[in-house]
This record gives C-alpha cells, structure tokens and sequence, in this order.
C-alpha cells in the first residue's frame, strides 16, 4: 500500500492547487526551456583560491628587490669605513638589506594572507546565503495559471523574475518578496 503524496498547496493569488508545481520538478522534468532556466536552483558559491608557493615566491621576489634597493642606497649613502665583506660592502649596509628583507617578506606575505582571511570570510558568508536559498528552493512551487511562485504560507504570489528576491531575503515575507539578503556573485573577489 503506497502512501498519496500530499496535494500541492493552493496558489495565494487565484486560490486553487491544479496547476501548481514544485519548482524542482519543473526545472528536473523541464531542463531546456526557458522557465526552468529562470527558476534553476542556486549557484554554490566557489570557494576563495588558497595561498601556495607562488605567493611566497612573489613576497620572496618583492622582498630581495627591496633588500638589494635598501643595501646600495644605504651603500652610496653611508661614510663607515669599508669591511672586508664579500665586495667590500660595509657592515651597516648589509644589516640594512637584511632587515629591509624581513620587514618586507612579512609585510607583503601579511598583506596576502590578510586578502586570504576576508575572502575566506566572504565565502562563509555566501555560503550560509546560498544553503537557506538552497533550502527555500527546494520548498518553492510555481503556480502555471499565474505564472508566479510561492513558498507555502506566504500570502502573495512572486514574480518569476524576483525569484532570487526572494530565495536570498534574509526572511521570507508573509506578504510577498521582502528585501534581498546580498545574493552572492557567482566568484569570489578578493
């Protein structure tokens, strides 16, 4: 004995249920057609690119130019005798440049992982967007006579073009599409 699935829940705008579909299995029975393709379910958001080797390479790349700028600056500039060092570069030219490096490499690697953290950041966000949308999609019916769509409950019917209105509102209004939380794009700016 199979159970009856329940009746589709009646359209707020005309009142009735026999041409009311879940949007899921419009877009899943529809793909091509232009309806489904205005009511596909969310994006997922792509996650922030991860720090590597380049961006170490690069903050070490950037840091040695500064160090060597630092050093024959600090050389044309300086009056302390010359040592014995390699090239008889002078003590305080070399500390110069070394220092110069550390402060550098850390303030350029810093500065990346600082872009890192609020993309990552970024992506938490959008991500949390896009599971409630993910959520509410999944609740959303059309209404074929009225060419709208309706989460169960809400008393207006919604536009299809405001679908993503009202999938990313941060609660969906009883009266109708409420004000859009930031819809995530579809890449993460850094």
């Amino acid at each position: 004995m199979t159970a009856n699935p329940a009746p589709p829940p009646v359209c707020p705008q005309c009142g009735q249920n026999d041409m009311v579909r879940r949007v899921s299995n419009l877009v899943q029975d529809e793909p091509g057609s232009p309806l489904a393709q205005k009511l596909a379910a969310p994006r997922s958001p792509r996650p922030a690119a991860v720090l590597g080797c380049a961006t170490s390479f690069f903050a070490a790349m950037v840091s040695i130019s500064a160090a060597i700028l630092a050093t024959g600056l600090t050389e044309l500039t300086s009056t302390a005798p010359r040592t014995g060092l390699l090239f008889g570069v002078r003590d305080t030219s070399v500390f110069t440049g070394i220092i110069t490096f550390l402060f550098v490499f850390v303030g350029v690697h810093a500065m990346f992982v600082w872009r890192q953290a609020q993309a990552s950041r970024f992506f938490r966000r959008s991500f949390t967007a896009w599971h409630r949308a993910s959520e509410r999609w999944q609740q959303l019916h059309y209404c074929l006579r009225c060419d709208g769509v309706f989460l169960p409950g809400q008393s207006s019917l919604t536009p299809v073009d405001q679908v993503q209105m009202l999938l990313y509102a941060r609660r969906p209004s009883q009266g109708g599409a409420s004000a859009p939380a930031s819809a995530p794009q579809s890449g993460v700016e850094g």
